[in-house]
């Protein structure tokens, strides 16, 4: 079998910086064809009725205002950083969306908290924690506009070279679904078992999901593929 080539379908920023997260090998030769292109809507955030807010991916903190020290809690270790980098106080609620309902409902005394985020999200969670007891809002930040995989990205697909597709999320897995011209020689590595099921009516040629939807464990389970396809 020849060597795995890697499409990252990530926006051009997040591509880049999971691409500095693998071996010289993978990275030998990837091609970025991001399915999804980040805009800020220009909103202007107004935090002084809140006592904190929630992040859920670090493009919400990249479209949000300067923390000054408030508090903010996170989904993910990713995205817990880019807001202590952002000036926020920032804490890791949970691993994902589920965990960090989990962990926030009820919880009244950190509240009222303001949900700072993308146009399309799974689920309710400003909706979910204000049944919960804890009120919480939820303002729009930045889009996440829709784009087609370049010609580039089609040849490899449509190539004779097995291609390993990291996916980071159901809608970019689904829109993928949608966009490939071949996907018979396509490795997929899924976030999530919620990202995975878009993909279920594809041909793949394998098709692994992460142990948890971190960007870490995205890494490792795309060199474990790359390993298991290369190895004699």
């Amino acid at each position: 079998m020849p060597q795995p080539r890697l499409l990252l379908t990530r926006p051009q920023l997040g591509a880049a910086q999971f691409l500095e997260r693998l071996s010289p090998a993978l990275r030998m030769g990837a091609v970025i064809s991001p399915l999804v292109e980040i805009a800020p809507t220009a909103v202007l955030v107004d935090l002084t009725p809140f006592a904190g807010v929630i992040f859920t991916s670090a493009n919400g903190v990249t479209h949000a205002p300067a923390g000054g020290g408030m508090p903010a809690y996170c989904v993910g270790p990713q995205t817990t950083a880019a807001a202590a980098k952002s000036g926020w106080q920032a804490q890791m609620a949970g691993l994902d969306a589920e965990a960090m309902i989990a962990n926030l409902s009820g919880r009244t005394d950190i509240g009222p908290l303001l949900h700072l985020a993308g146009r399309h999200r799974r689920g309710d969670i400003a909706g979910i924690l204000s049944a919960s007891g804890l009120t919480t809002q939820v303002v729009i930040v930045y889009e996440q506009n829709l784009m087609p995989l370049s010609p580039e990205a089609q040849a490899l697909l449509e190539g004779s070279t097995p291609v390993i597709v990291p996916l980071f999320s159901p809608r970019s897995a689904h829109h993928f679904a949608q966009q490939a011209a071949c996907t018979t020689g396509v490795m997929a590595v899924s976030i999530s078992s919620a990202a995975a099921e878009a993909l279920e009516a594809l041909p793949l040629y394998a098709h692994d999901v992460a142990a948890e939807p971190t960007g870490e464990a995205m890494a490792e389970a795309v060199e474990k593929l790359f390993r298991r396809t290369t190895l004699p």
